[in-house]
């Protein structure tokens, strides 16, 4: 079983790093010093699972033909990774439809299997017709939309809906949320220059 893990964790890790250079946005380009920082060293981290991890499948539907290969890989090993969520229903912010929807697989960070003081990376899962409530935290941060779509809402902007193959970066401090469609929305993230861990300040 651990070497299915460390299979999984590995395969995934080089995907991101292929997925990431192979990207071309100006905004992921204050990013890449963290990344080219990423450790080969692996720890292992016993797998769990989340509702979330279920809209994988269906996802494929909606993810664009570039990006659906990344999709497809968490899909296959869905069940070979740590499932996390961060926030429990005694954050009252957090609706009941979203804490039975959502979560994320942290590959690379503090807690990941590979580990990074730099950056923390990975995948994440929200379901459909949710809403993550505007908040805030010290990393900056960037969501790449990897299938279905949402409706971001950030301080001082105009909402914009993202869809496969949008980019959306989030400074340090700015309150930011967002609306998912009908479908479920998977992102790629990576958060840095901050905590790595911190708990989001709902505003």
């Amino acid at each position: 079983m651990t070497a299915d893990i460390k299979h999984a964790d590995v395969e995934l890790r080089d995907a991101i790093q292929a997925f990431v250079a192979d990207f071309s946005h100006a905004d992921l380009e204050r990013f890449k010093p963290g990344i080219a920082q990423w450790s080969d060293q692996w720890q292992g981290v016993p797998a769990t699972h989340l509702p979330a991890a279920d809209f994988l499948p269906d996802s494929l539907e909606t993810a664009s033909h570039e990006i659906k290969p990344m999709v497809e890989l968490l899909a296959r090993h869905a069940n070979d990774v740590k499932w996390e969520q961060t926030y429990t229903k005694a954050d009252s912010a957090i609706s009941e439809k979203m804490l039975t929807t959502y979560g994320f697989v942290e590959v690379i960070g503090s807690r990941g299997p590979f580990v990074s003081d730099q950056v923390r990376s990975g995948i994440g899962v929200y379901g459909p017709g949710i809403g993550y409530p505007p908040h805030q935290h010290k990393a900056e941060e960037i969501y790449i939309v990897l299938a279905g779509g949402a409706e971001y809402r950030l301080a001082g902007q105009p909402p914009r809906h993202a869809k496969p193959g949008d980019l959306v970066f989030v400074p340090s401090m700015l309150t930011h949320g967002f609306y998912t469609s009908d479908e479920a929305m998977v992102v790629y993230y990576i958060w840095q220059a901050g905590d790595l861990r911190e708990v989001s300040t709902f505003v």
